[in-house]
């Protein structure tokens, strides 16, 4: 696996500057609705969050804090912090298309989603929710960590193709878990799919481009390994889909 460029660290001056500023922010110009308890809590708790979004805004404390503000707003008006399986589309939580399952070689999560199994009919807002979802929830299991992006392309076809759908998943990355991909993969994308990947590859951010890799079966492993590889990647693990309740 290719090494990655080191991020540069922020200071504690710079994490301290976000910090205040933020929370003055919030006296001089409150929200119209007051942000999430439970976000400011992490906030006041300690500064991972805060550091680890210096570091994908590259140390750029004015962007940081913009969007760290953004950030709560989404999260309180979207309801982040409610989002439970129940509240989810069952019939889309339990198909298969997103799930989480294994992890790629530097041990993040993959959050797979299947695009054999996904169609333009579906709802876009339902998927969404549950690409949130299963971010949050790996997340709580392992304070923030990363999460590497599989979108599983094998077996998908043109009625599978959605580039808006794409496009969504990678602003919701983009805008709201910056910090969060580790890789993003797009496994055996089919000939037929190369023209219409090109476009989904003009609009994604250059942080983005940076970790985007196009694997097949034969260099999968510079990735995953075997045993976290399915049988369908050309690994060894033959899982088959069934949502757990965590």
């Amino acid at each position: 696996m290719p090494p990655k460029e080191a991020k540069p660290q922020p200071t504690a001056a710079q994490i301290s500057e976000v910090k205040t500023r933020l929370f003055k922010r919030m006296e001089t110009e409150p929200p119209a609705v007051p942000f999430c308890a439970k976000d400011l809590a992490r906030i006041n708790d300690n500064d991972i969050w805060i550091t680890k979004l210096l570091e994908a805004y590259k140390l750029d404390v004015e962007k940081c804090i913009v969007r760290l503000w953004d950030n709560l707003a989404w999260r309180q008006s979207y309801g982040v912090n409610e989002i439970t399986e129940a509240s989810l589309n069952q019939e889309y939580l339990h198909d298969g298309e997103i799930y989480v399952h294994n992890q790629d070689m530097d041990s993040c999560p993959l959050l797979i989603v299947n695009f054999s199994k996904h169609s333009k009919s579906k709802s876009q807002d339902d998927l969404l929710r549950i690409v949130v979802y299963w971010v949050e929830r790996m997340q709580r299991e392992k304070y923030l960590q990363k999460v590497t992006l599989f979108m599983d392309m094998t077996g998908a076809g043109l009625s599978n193709l959605d580039v808006d759908f794409i496009k969504a998943i990678i602003n919701v990355f983009e805008t709201k878990y910056p910090n969060a991909p580790n890789w993003i993969i797009v496994h055996e994308l089919p000939f037929l799919l190369n023209a219409a990947f090109k476009i989904v590859k003009g609009f994604m951010p250059p942080e983005a481009l940076e970790i985007l890799r196009v694997t097949t079966k034969k260099d999968i492993g510079e990735y995953v390994d075997q045993d976290n590889c399915l049988k369908i990647w050309g690994g060894n693990d033959d899982y088959s889909f069934k949502f757990v309740s965590n």
